[in-house]
């Protein structure tokens, strides 16, 4: 069976939230996203050539860790982060593996919501936005409690999603990546102490605190 027949049962998987809006939302979704103009379907996900990539496979278990923090909204623990670079360090830009376990329950729909609330916190305006987060939202699943979720950005700007360590697929768009993962890790994003604990001191500042 091809590998893309087999990561389809994955389809519905894991979620980014940074948490400000914590109720539950509808999780469910349309199966088929159509443009409502063309009436084609819209670009799908690309599962099948993911895994093939030797520079997006799962890394956490192989690169140094940079920096881990939890994230925490008022009274509710969200997820524990964690990044991941070749060399331990964080050098302002991919390759890099984003780690997310998740520490309670929360909606798929929800997931892309907040994905959707961060992205225009930070002002992005790509003209794509909203087929990615429908996208997204087909590759998402609800979230348990200790489910993960990985995110890996190469240093062409390809990426991917793990999910509990397994392979889920891509949005097959290099615009994506770095917006995506900038939620977190572009100085503008919205949680700047987590960014902070997650990146840890820049080479620069490393290097002056040397005794």
């Amino acid at each position: 069976m091809k590998t893309s027949v087999l990561l389809t049962a994955y389809l519905l998987v894991t979620g980014i939230a940074l948490g400000a809006d914590l109720t539950p939302g509808d999780p469910s979704r349309s199966p088929e996203l159509t443009d409502a103009a063309s009436g084609q379907s819209t670009p799908s996900i690309d599962q099948s050539a993911m895994p093939a990539q030797s520079d997006l496979s799962l890394a956490t278990d192989v690169w140094p860790l940079v920096g881990e923090a939890r994230l925490k909204v008022l009274i509710w623990e969200v997820y524990d982060s964690a990044l991941f670079t070749p060399s331990g360090r964080w050098q302002g830009a991919a390759p890099y593996r984003l780690s997310l376990r998740y520490l309670r329950d929360i909606p798929a729909a929800k997931l892309v919501e907040e994905t959707e609330k961060a992205w225009q916190e930070q002002g992005r305006n790509h003209p794509k936005v909203n087929e990615w987060l429908a996208l997204l939202g087909e590759l998402w699943p609800d979230i348990t409690e200790g489910d993960n979720l990985v995110f890996g950005l190469n240093a062409s700007g390809d990426s991917a999603f793990w999910f509990n360590g397994s392979p889920i697929g891509s949005v097959e768009d290099r615009d994506f990546g770095a917006l995506f993962g900038g939620i977190w890790l572009d100085p503008d994003t919205p949680r700047p102490g987590l960014r902070a604990q997650l990146i840890g001191p820049t080479p620069e500042l490393a290097q002056n605190s040397r005794p």
